[in-house]
This record gives structure tokens, sequence and C-alpha cells, in this order.
């Protein structure tokens, strides 16, 4: 067996063997890394959207508030604008 051919059976060999070994390596290294960055991104993600759902919270507290202060005026106006005392007496059949 000449330097070539024994140099080409080594090459095939660990390139049929190799490879996939290689490749599984990799594979099992990796995963856990890959798996953190994503819980890593999911977890950014998440923070994210809890803070646009309170500043919606927040955004529709202010509303309601606004709303309970407008609705107190506008009861407090009305109980100002028609005192009783000027209450339109009932028509009575004759």
């Amino acid at each position: 067996m000449t330097p070539t051919e024994a140099f080409m059976v080594v090459m095939v060999v660990g390139m049929t063997c190799g490879i996939p070994l290689l490749g599984l390596t990799l594979r099992f290294s990796l995963k856990p890394l890959v798996e953190a960055y994503i819980r890593l991104r999911e977890a950014q993600i998440a923070s994210h959207q809890v803070q646009v759902l309170n500043q919606r919270v927040a955004y529709l507290e202010r509303e309601l508030e606004l709303l309970r202060l407008t609705e107190r005026t506008a009861s407090s106006s009305l109980q100002l604008s028609a005192p009783e005392h000027l209450a339109v007496p009932s028509k009575e059949r004759v």
C-alpha cells in the first residue's frame, strides 16, 4: 500500500466516522446553550409584554378616574340646576 493510498483510507474512514461523531458531539454540547438562549429571549419578550400590559392598565385606570370625575361633576351640576322647590307639580284630572 502506497503512502497516498494509506492517506486516502485514513481520510475516508475519518470522514465517514469522524464527521457524524463530530456532529453528534456538537449537537449535545450546543443544545444546552441554544435552549438557554431561547429561554432568555422568551423572558425578554415576556417582560416587554408585561410592561405593555402595565401601561395599558394604567391608561385604563386614568380613563376610569376621568369618567368618575365627569360623572361626579355632572351629577352635582344637575342637583344645583334643578332644586326641589322648583319641581313641576303634577296635573290632576278634574
